[in-house]
């Protein structure tokens, strides 16, 4: 196991920002998914657990953004993200996975984005 673990950690400290960005969105799909697992096995402990890292996902994407720089861009993702977490977190407290649905569409659609995005980018 800890093989793994040291692993993960050389490839996330040599990982580019984009690299990274798409490392977020998709442990937050892959959070969600397990998440709506766990809420189907009556298992909300470890539901919350995974709804818990996927807030924990956006509020760190939510401190990235750079205001400066694209303003709009950041104004517009803050909101979005701010809804997910608060999505997210209703799905945990209410227990209920269907809740989910829609924070997994936002989340696989800035992940598709941001992808296309990163091509686009290194196309140029």
């Amino acid at each position: 196991m800890r093989g793994i673990e040291e692993y993960k950690a050389v490839n996330i400290s040599s990982a580019s920002k984009e690299e990274l960005v798409l490392m977020l969105y998709e442990a937050a799909v892959r959070h969600q998914l397990a998440a709506q697992e766990s809420f189907g096995r009556s298992d909300t402990h470890v539901a919350r657990d995974n709804l818990r890292r996927v807030r924990d996902i956006f509020a760190e994407l939510m401190v990235a953004l750079d205001h400066e720089s694209a303003p709009e861009l950041s104004a517009n993702l803050s909101r979005l993200y701010t809804w997910v977490i608060g999505e997210v977190g209703r799905a945990g407290l209410e227990k209920d996975p269907d809740r989910l649905e829609g924070t997994l569409k936002v989340t696989q659609n800035l992940l598709d984005g941001w992808v296309e995005a990163f091509r686009d980018q290194a196309d140029d």
